[in-house]
């Protein structure tokens, strides 16, 4: 089940490990440095502990909601913090996809529709755990489309 709050909230939260070496690398890194060499075209990645937890840096726009994609995953768990601005993002359970999707195992990733949508409003300083599960539709707008800075780590399960 996700898991959605502030940083200290998700810590709490959280079991496992893997998820000790998020918290901590947040809590550790200069931030402001590291988003200093992301661009809207330049996405940063940063192993934590190799291909078993690392963060993916990177700033966009957010999107209208119908331009959204709704997205799994079977080998690992996201953690979305959001540094800079605020998006919604979209949730439904695995349970409600409407036709199977193609999944994509090198990038661990499907796209697919769901039967019913929820949305929860993210800023700067919160976050989320997403399972596999946890089917997501991040970087859906509040209003018109803004500038956001995010971090997606990937923890392997």
């Amino acid at each position: 089940m996700a898991i959605f709050g502030s940083m200290e909230a998700l810590k709490k939260q959280a079991c496992g490990k893997l998820f000790g070496k998020v918290f901590s690398f947040l809590e550790e890194t200069d931030l402001e440095a590291v988003f200093a060499e992301v661009t809207p075209s330049a996405k940063k990645t940063i192993e934590i502990d190799g291909k078993n937890v690392y963060a993916i840096f990177q700033e966009y726009n957010t999107k209208l909601h119908e331009n959204a994609k709704l997205e799994g995953h079977r080998k690992y768990a996201d953690v979305q913090f959001i540094y800079q601005g605020s998006e919604i993002i979209g949730m439904s359970d695995l349970k409600d996809i409407e036709v199977e999707p193609d999944y994509n195992e090198e990038k661990d990733i499907f796209f697919c529709k769901s039967r019913k949508l929820s949305h929860v409003i993210l800023g700067a300083g919160e976050g989320a755990i997403l399972y596999p599960e946890d089917l997501h539709a991040p970087c859906m707008c509040i209003g018109e489309p803004k500038t956001v800075k995010k971090i997606v780590f990937k923890v392997k399960l």
